[in-house]
């Protein structure tokens, strides 16, 4: 019985003296964190940057391998970020999570033109910062792009390049993109979704266009 009142008291005395965490914003916390975003921002700055020439299979893959190469660091630092800001509410950590949303946002848009991620992806950013004029600027812009305009398309010619095309009308997401090698020609086609449902295409011969269909697929059946 003694031992057990011994073990008692001085569980009790450690739980006295042992440092209360932080759960108010403070700069000792952050200070940490905000050197572990400026080391995430220079190996992001580091990666090679995929150039406009290059294929899209080539950006896609270049992409996705420099978001290999930082995943640990990058994990470490939201699940640390994170946390800090569920228990402090530092608006300082909602402004660098609605940074790191942007961040990945731009991935989908501007590379792997998944325009439903990249909103996702900006609406957590606002989450986080309701009045974020970048995030509220390319959800507008990913909604422009989520849809070929037949302003747009029209522009599209018989003779013009992939460069081009996607100045134009942009690029359509990679499974929307199909090819095939005959007789050492390249035939492929952009495949692009429609505001009805349907969907238009642009088709290539050794990368210049040879026909446009602004009809190529029908809306579903209602």
């Amino acid at each position: 019985m003694r031992k057990l009142l011994l073990a008692i008291a001085l569980f009790a005395s450690a739980c006295a003296t042992a440092p209360s965490i932080p759960t108010k914003p403070n700069d000792k916390e952050w200070n940490l964190i905000a050197a572990d975003q400026q080391w995430l921002e220079t190996l992001r700055k580091a990666q090679p940057v995929p150039s406009p020439s290059s294929s899209r299979k080539q950006q896609i893959e270049l992409v996705l391998d420099n978001t290999r190469k930082i995943e640990e660091p990058y994990n470490a630092f939201m699940r640390k970020l994170t946390e800090y800001y569920e228990r402090t509410g530092d608006p300082r950590a909602s402004q660098a999570l609605a940074h790191e949303k942007i961040i990945l946002g731009d991935q989908y848009m501007n590379v792997l033109s998944r325009y439903d991620r990249a909103i996702e992806q900006y609406r957590q950013a606002l989450q986080f910062e309701p009045s974020n004029a970048d995030a509220l600027a390319r959800i507008a812009a990913a909604e422009k792009r989520r849809y070929v305009a037949m302003a747009s398309f029209a522009n599209v010619k018989s003779g013009m390049k992939e460069d081009d095309v996607r100045k134009l009308v942009g690029v359509p997401r990679e499974d929307w993109i199909k090819q095939v090698v005959q007789n050492s020609r390249v035939y492929s086609v952009w495949i692009y979704p429609k505001q009805d449902g349907g969907a238009s295409a642009v088709y290539f011969d050794n990368g210049v266009v040879y026909h446009t269909n602004w009809n190529a697929a029908a809306p579903p059946a209602k």
